[in-house]
């Protein structure tokens, strides 16, 4: 939620950020982790695997040159491009909240074309590691966040 040449925000949760087993979530290949570039990263980021399977395919098949002009992206680029999207989101969602010193909330909704061409809701579902008490973000459609079996959002999200 920072831009590069910004001092990292120190974000506070309201909690009612749940405490998840995000370790486990990722050995079993239910989420995937999302690189991270830079300093100012705020938090570790996650999407559901069938939602980095669609990036995929929306990405990554087809004719053309891999990184070429009108060709297809390596699964690298499309993750870089992810994280990137992921920070933007989440700097829309709760940037406010984080600059005014507001606890971050349990999650966020946001409508973007991130997951969807067509665009539509996307969840930014903050969780705590139940393990390391690390704070990270899983970012995906409802549909995907749903097979996760979170808590589901409070109301007013």
């Amino acid at each position: 939620m920072n831009k590069p040449d910004e001092t990292p925000v120190t974000v506070r949760l309201d909690g009612a950020a749940p405490r998840v087993d995000v370790a486990g979530l990722a050995n079993t290949r239910r989420i995937m982790h999302v690189r991270h570039e830079g300093e100012g990263t705020v938090m570790p980021a996650f999407v559901p695997t069938p939602a980095w399977a669609r990036l995929l395919e929306r990405y990554c098949t087809g004719d053309g040159p891999v990184d070429g002009a009108g060709g297809r992206l390596s699964p690298t680029r499309v993750m870089q491009g992810l994280d990137r999207a992921i920070g933007r989101l989440m700097e829309v969602a709760a940037g406010d909240d984080a600059r005014a010193g507001r606890p971050l909330a349990a999650g966020y909704v946001v409508e973007s074309d991130l997951f969807d061409p067509a665009g539509g809701p996307v969840e930014l579902r903050v969780v705590v590691d139940r393990e390391t008490g690390v704070a990270c973000v899983i970012a995906g459609m409802a549909s995907d966040i749903a097979a996760l079996d979170l808590p589901p959002l409070p109301s007013g999200s």
